[in-house]
């Protein structure tokens, strides 16, 4: 056994169980080994990179889901003449069947729809507006609500940008100045 280094007995908290098992002490940082630091700081990285994605992900899914709902609102007002007291039934349905979720207001259902008729496209819906919180995409919705301009450059920027992607989760939108030689 030349050559190996003593192990240090592991410190446990309390007293063993009979069958072994015992509550170990997380040792001094004093005794840990060379490039213990640096492992220990990759992986920390790596936990907020995949928290951040999963974070993204769950907001993407969402706001498409929410999409998708205000499409069906929408298809079921201009085929069967839904009003606005149906809509009050559906979020009380919904939120009765899901009452851990948020969300299901009769006014962010009517935020849905206008979010949904604001965006008639699913493909920039999933591609581009969903990257972004449901928060700012209302706030979009209702900074563009009757600007039709508005609303067409931002549906002609989506699609010819083929790589346009948000960078930034924390947009503020306080004012959309459309160039007038986009609109032609």
């Amino acid at each position: 056994m030349a050559g190996r280094k003593k192990r240090a007995a592991r410190v446990s908290r309390g007293r063993t169980h009979p069958d072994g098992a015992s509550f170990p002490v997380a040792p001094p940082r004093s005794e840990l080994p060379r490039g213990y630091a640096k492992t220990l700081g990759e992986i920390k990285q790596r936990i907020q990179r995949e928290r951040l994605r999963v974070v993204l992900a769950a907001n993407s899914a969402m706001v498409v889901l929410y999409w998708d709902i205000g499409r069906t609102i929408l298809d079921h007002q201009e085929r069967a003449g839904w009003g606005a007291r149906v809509i009050d039934r559906l979020s009380a349905d919904l939120r009765e069947a899901n009452p851990e979720m948020q969300g299901l207001s009769a006014r962010n259902l009517k935020y849905m729809r206008a979010f949904a008729a604001a965006w008639p496209d699913r493909r920039i819906v999933q591609r581009v507006v969903a990257q972004l919180p449901w928060r700012q995409n209302i706030a979009l919705v209702e900074l563009l609500d009757g600007d039709a301009h508005g609303v067409q450059y931002l549906r002609r920027l989506f699609q010819r940008e083929p790589g346009f992607e948000v960078t930034s989760v924390h947009c503020h939108f306080t004012e959309l100045r459309v160039p007038a030689e986009t609109l032609g």
